[in-house]
């Protein structure tokens, strides 16, 4: 009797130790491949990571470049934790505003750009608001120099109390060089203005075949019913693809064009949150629009209710500026050429 007394606690221990590793074991749905850590995931693995939409719908968010339950890793990434913005803490919908555009946009292409306020950048340049940038920009693909419309969600709060939460289709201008956006800013035409600077083929543009860096920029320009106008650029220093001027459908891959680069992924990244211009002053605070800005539509757009043509986003001992600019790494293994 004392013998299976003694035995109880042990095999209570026992009982809770198997209940704690079947707890902790993730569960594989019916059919569906195991995901293995250190690999990439299963489609399925991916497509748990979904948000609820403004419409009700389902939409693909932001996720970590490697799972936090299987530790799988995606061929992607999604820059910034969304969660982790003093703006708007919320998981985006990415889809939503490109489906009421009818123009999809791929996955991979989302990006997110977090600055909270009093944070500093490689130029001891500190944050005077707390922003979030959502952009479509992919390096992967080569629909981006065809395509000149972008869905940005722009948040920002500030100590004044100016307040943007808005969303639509971005205008990011002309597709060039760098040196063709620089002969053309300065001559009074914005329609010929270039917004998206890529990489173009040794040759064209001004780009030789061992150029000192690698750099893509594009700036977004979001106009809401004549309310507000939100303006974001987002860069890479590491474009997967490069362009062919002569033929923007051709796919030309950057670290084999050009001598010296390997392992390019569009991961190294940086953007410039703002500058932000306000024409609001009568209000009201909240109204809608359609994914172009027009008034009417159901995107729910927020400005509070000022007139301002920018504010100080930024400041250094020297003075300020009405933007701010933050690099972004998140190079990490497994990521693939769509990123």
């Amino acid at each position: 009797m004392q013998k299976r007394t003694a035995l109880l606690p042990v095999l209570l221990w026992l009982l809770l130790a198997c209940n704690a590793l079947e707890a902790a074991s993730p569960v594989v749905p019916p059919n569906q491949p195991t995901p293995v850590a250190g690999q990439a995931c299963p489609d399925w693995v991916h497509n748990r990571h979904v948000v609820k939409g403004p419409d009700g719908e389902l939409y693909p968010t932001w996720h970590p470049q490697v799972d936090p339950e299987y530790r799988c890793y995606f061929d992607h990434d999604h820059g910034d934790d969304p969660r982790t913005s003093l703006a708007n803490p919320e998981l985006p919908p990415f889809g939503y505003v490109g489906k009421l555009a009818r123009m999809p946009e791929a996955h991979e292409g989302f990006k997110v750009f977090v600055a909270n306020r009093g944070t500093r950048n490689d130029e001891d340049r500190v944050a005077l608001t707390s922003t979030r940038i959502v952009a479509h920009m992919g390096t992967g693909g080569v629909r981006r120099y065809s395509v000149r419309q972008h869905s940005l969600m722009f948040d920002l709060v500030a100590p004044s109390g100016h307040r943007v939460s808005v969303q639509g289709m971005a205008d990011t201008g002309l597709v060039g060089s760098i040196c063709e956006r620089d002969r053309t800013l300065g001559d009074a035409d914005p329609g010929n203005d270039i917004g998206r600077t890529v990489m173009t083929l040794p040759g064209t543009g001004c780009h030789s075949n061992s150029p000192g860096s690698l750099y893509e920029i594009w700036a977004f320009k979001l106009r809401l019913a004549d309310k507000v106008e939100v303006v974001a650029s987002t860069a890479v220093f590491d474009p997967i693809t490069t362009m062919n001027p002569a033929n923007l459908s051709e796919l030309h891959y950057t670290e084999q064009v050009f001598r010296g680069f390997s392992g390019l992924r569009g991961c190294d990244r940086e953007a410039y949150h703002g500058p932000v211009y306000w024409y609001n002053r009568n209000g009201p605070e909240v109204f809608y629009t359609d994914a172009f800005g027009q008034p009417g539509g159901p995107i729910r757009q927020l400005v509070s209710r000022h007139d301002d043509v920018g504010i100080w986003m930024s400041q250094r001992s020297d003075g300020f500026q009405n933007q701010f600019k933050l690099i972004s790494k998140h190079c990490a293994p497994g990521l693939g050429l769509k990123n």
